[in-house]
């Protein structure tokens, strides 16, 4: 059994999770029972949509109407989780938007609600966007105060993860990047862009395409990689560790860091499929980060590792929309979830209410549950924070 510590207590697994309400009073989440402490609520947060209006992504609809007629051909999962792919681009091209539209307002309101972590023992950190946008950013200290930081969200989130990279020392031992898409490698992108001389990298793990294959499958976001490949030739060689690949391992203090497969090249979904996905080992338990993983991606990862991917606490893939299938969730076999979600995608609210989108989060949560999974970690909350020893 999972014993969690926040801040302030230890609690059992059945213990509910109290969040801030907005007028800073603790209150129990619905929808999750479990030991968290939530760092820092996002201001303004409420069960109602804020995305009204989202913008439609009309540049991706003959490819995407293409991936949907392929995708008509496999089991029942296959067709619920990969049909409308224009959906899960047009997400993370509203999380941009809403990234940049609120990251003024909200940076003030979080730096007085940032709370102490704890400051021994293992610690899992996964951040909320700045902008209640879906993206990945995750932080995780070992016992000895060694840091390893997975993704790190927009660049408009950049800022906040080097304050919370500085509060655990300023020194970063291994940075790991699953995809080059703007939701997950922003924040490290704007870091080294601008900020470069505030933080110690040690090394940087991924494992990119040549940029002309960004441009060629998807010309419209080819830039995020683009940009990135570029910041990266500026950095000393012994930095960047560009050449991973399935069975790679990291160790990094208490932290075994695996490599649990080789860069993808598919045709369907080619850029999330490309992700990278990494298993960290540490203190009895097994964490699984999927990235934007996709369907067919899923199922090539549990076909070639098998019983290797199955994990005590998985990030879903994708933000839980339109990710990886209901039998690949089941071959790893969570207990824990770990959602990088806002509020409107956890609700599959496209601004017209409760599951009004195309996206799949609400029947992602209900595999979930028909799965037994025992607690959900979402960052609709704010800051999730996880003592692992």
């Amino acid at each position: 059994m999972f014993l969690g510590k926040s801040v302030l207590a230890s609690f059992m697994l059945s213990t509910a999770v109290m969040v801030s309400g907005p007028n800073g009073e603790k209150v129990a989440d619905p929808h999750i029972s479990a030991p968290v402490l939530v760092v820092s609520e996002k201001p303004g947060a409420s069960t109602e949509s804020e995305t009204a209006g989202r913008p439609e992504n009309s540049e991706k609809a003959d490819r995407d109407k293409r991936t949907e007629s392929l995708n008509e051909s496999k089991a029942a999962d296959t067709s619920e989780n990969s049909e409308k792919l224009e959906e899960s681009d047009a997400a993370r091209d509203v999380g941009e938007a809403e990234a940049s539209d609120t990251y003024e307002d909200t940076a003030e309101e979080n730096q007085q609600t940032e709370t102490s972590e704890p400051a021994e023992g293992t610690v899992l950190t996964m951040l909320a966007s700045e902008g209640k946008a879906q993206m990945l950013s995750v932080l995780i200290q070992s016992d000895e105060g060694k840091l390893v930081v997975i993704d790190g969200g927009w660049e408009s989130d950049g800022d906040r993860l080097l304050e919370k990279i500085q509060e655990k020392g300023g020194s970063v031992d291994a940075w790991l990047i699953t995809h080059p898409h703007a939701d997950h490698t922003g924040a490290l992108y704007h870091i080294l862009r601008n900020r470069s001389d505030e933080v110690d990298i040690n090394k940087i793990y991924y494992s990119f395409a040549p940029a002309a294959w960004y441009k060629e499958v998807e010309p419209d976001e080819a830039s995020v990689a683009v940009n990135l490949l570029e910041e990266f030739e500026k950095l000393p060689e012994d930095m960047l560790c560009g050449d991973i690949g399935k069975n790679d391992t990291i160790n990094v203090d208490n932290l075994r860091i695996t490599v649990m497969n080789d860069r993808y090249t598919l045709d369907i979904d080619p850029v999330n499929n490309s992700s990278i996905v990494y298993k960290v080992e540490t203190c009895g338990k097994r964490i699984l980060f999927l990235g934007d993983l996709s369907y067919d991606g899923g199922a090539r990862l549990v076909r070639e590792g098998g019983d290797s991917v199955k994990a005590d606490i998985v990030q879903m893939a994708h933000h839980g929309q339109n990710g990886i299938g209901q039998s690949a969730y089941e071959t790893i076999s969570p207990k824990v979830c770990l959602w990088p979600t806002p509020q409107w995608l956890w609700d599959n609210d496209n601004g017209n209410g409760y599951n009004s989108g195309l996206w799949h989060t609400l029947a992602t949560r209900r595999w979930m549950e028909g799965i037994g999974v025992e607690e959900n970690y979402c960052t609709k909350d704010g800051d999730i924070v996880l003592q692992l020893d």
